[in-house]
């Protein structure tokens, strides 16, 4: 049998409930899927076609086939606040610029990396990989794009003084040489198995033009290689892009004009899609409900790994005590805050999110062993920590827009804490002043945050950046196991031996609740039916599917 069945026979075996997803992920291993191959299928058992709400049989999306031309207007539920690819740290940036940046490879809609500006590559041994840039591309302003781009893109994120927010992703590149104009070699301090998918994650890895940092207001300009041009970008109003005629990629992107119009409020997105002056937008399970009987919207559901969690600041007293974090932990209802912050659609999760690949603690496992919600267990720990009753917490928190999750969840959290004498104060801010106070550059001025981490290109990138103490956004949090367990675990090539070792370090993170892990939603997004070709990803990430989307009007 090959590959492609093997694939199908599971798929077909999920969707008619012979196996469960558990059972589905432990085939999946036994037969040597890697990460994104699993995630494809469970998106694709879960997602169904795009259907008019309310149908329960797919329409085929048009037998004309892929139709160039025409404008769009898409719905973008954060504002991105900056367009810079290696400085910003927010998802919404990220959707902000990936339709016009490119990296040396790229996740298709199933999560599978597929090559982008690196059509091939080669890895002689354990610690060098060798890529072959394609040739004839060209950045959005005629230039040739070639290997010296990619050299002074990667000697900017690995500088240690340097500015790029994701450094950790390549912490263990040692260099970048330049072999000619289109190839060029990466070498790693050790084995390195989350390099590629490092690159297609876009954070501080998509490809800058030469000279690019020192020439341009990259916050606000962009000259990239991808699919659409930047026209003009005008924060808490709009993004619009137009059809770069040179990409290398033609016939993509099919859409001539897209513009990105920001409406953080659902009631906007939803008003706006019924009104037909959007032709899409992302929605939270309430608006999937309020749109459910409308035969003129198109609602398309899936998983999405997107981890909510509320972040301590150890480097404060009393929260870098481990029986205080505990006690807070006990207190937290989570099956309350999914219930009431995301009107009950959600899963809890552990520090990897449930869904992600085999990677995560099972549900049942989590409420058994961690998730207890215990009160008495809880004063007892503050009383033996001395935390006086009302003990002042300071939580940040913005609305990034999406899933509404942020507000809802900081009132319930206040009312869960303030039954075991924990007095938090709500401190929301604008989304720039959170993303500064929640950074090093802030100080990390907060008690805790509400934040959520989006999708990771490896388990490592739950892990590694916040739990390895020698990284800035430990924020005081140190346990020696767990800095012998981290490298390690990113740098075996036996996948065997990770899957151990990031169940160690889950289950050290669990006993000693540097965080507060709550829970991972779906993806639901509302288009007009006329939109065609459009393909969710569990990522929430839209640059894919816009290239390939068209109008069938």
């Amino acid at each position: 049998m090959t590959d492609q069945e093997l694939h199908q026979s599971l798929l077909d075996d999920l969707r008619h409930g012979r196996i469960s997803r558990r059972e589905l992920l432990r085939r999946a291993a036994a037969l040597g899927m890697g990460l994104p191959a699993v995630m494809g299928l469970l998106a694709a058992c879960a997602a169904p076609v795009a259907v008019p709400a309310g149908e329960q049989a797919a329409a085929p999306a048009g037998e004309t086939g892929p139709r160039a031309g025409g404008e769009s207007v898409w719905a973008a539920e954060s504002d991105p606040v900056a367009l810079n690819p290696i400085t910003n740290s927010n998802f919404a940036s990220t959707q902000g610029f990936e339709h016009c940046y490119e990296s040396l490879t790229a996740y298709d809609s199933q999560l599978n990396i597929v090559p982008a500006l690196a059509e091939s590559w080669e890895q002689p041994d354990d610690l060098t990989y060798i890529f072959h840039l394609r040739q004839g591309v060209k950045w959005h302003d005629g230039s040739d794009f070639t290997a010296a781009d990619v050299k002074y893109t990667f000697d900017i994120v690995l500088d240690p003084e340097g500015p790029a927010i994701w450094r950790s992703n390549f912490d263990q590149v040692e260099s970048v040489e330049v072999i000619d104009d289109h190839t060029v070699q990466f070498t790693t301090k050790a084995p390195f198995p989350p390099l590629l998918g490092a690159f297609a994650i876009l954070r501080s890895s998509a490809i800058i033009k030469q000279g690019a940092l020192e020439s341009m207001n990259l916050d606000s300009e962009i000259i990239g290689t991808g699919p659409y041009k930047l026209v003009r970008y005008v924060p808490q109003d709009v993004i619009e892009l137009e059809k770069f005629e040179d990409y290398w990629g033609a016939p993509l992107p099919y859409i001539d004009k897209v513009s990105f119009k920001i409406l953080v409020e659902e009631d906007t997105r939803v008003a706006a899609l019924r009104a037909g002056s959007i032709d899409y937008a992302f929605l939270t399970a309430l608006g999937e409900q309020r749109l459910a009987g409308d035969q003129n919207i198109v609602l398309l559901k899936g998983p999405r790994t997107f981890l909510y969690v509320f972040i301590f600041n150890m480097e404060r007293e009393p929260w870098n005590d481990v029986r205080v974090r505990q006690a807070i932990s006990l207190a937290t209802d989570r099956d309350e805050l999914i219930e009431k912050a995301l009107s009950g659609a959600g899963s809890i999760s552990g520090p990897i999110p449930t869904g992600f690949g085999d990677w995560y603690i099972p549900t049942e496992e989590l409420r058994e062993r961690w998730y207890t919600n215990d009160l008495d267990q809880a004063r007892a720990l503050l009383q033996e920590a001395g935390v006086a009753e009302g003990q002042v917490l300071d939580l940040l928190v913005t609305d990034f827009g999406g899933s509404g999750f942020y507000t809802g969840a900081a009132v319930v959290f206040k009312e869960q804490l303030a039954r075991i004498g924990i007095d938090v104060q709500i401190r929301q801010v604008e989304q720039g002043v959170f993303i500064q106070e929640a950074s090093p550059d802030g100080n990390f001025n907060y008690d805790m945050n509400i934040n959520a981490f989006s999708p990771r290109h490896d388990p490592d990138g739950f892990v590694w950046a916040r739990f390895y103490s020698e990284n800035p956004y430990a924020v005081g949090y140190k346990n020696e196991r767990m800095d012998e367990i981290l490298p390690q675990a990113r740098s075996t090539l036996d996948r065997e031996q990770r899957l151990a070792l990031y169940r160690e370090a889950q289950e050290i993170l669990l006993d000693e609740s540097p965080m507060i892990w709550v829970a991972v939603d779906n993806i639901v997004e509302g288009i007009q039916p006329y939109l065609k070709g459009y393909e969710q990803s569990p990522f929430t990430r839209r640059s894919w599917s816009l290239q390939h989307s068209w109008l069938d009007k």
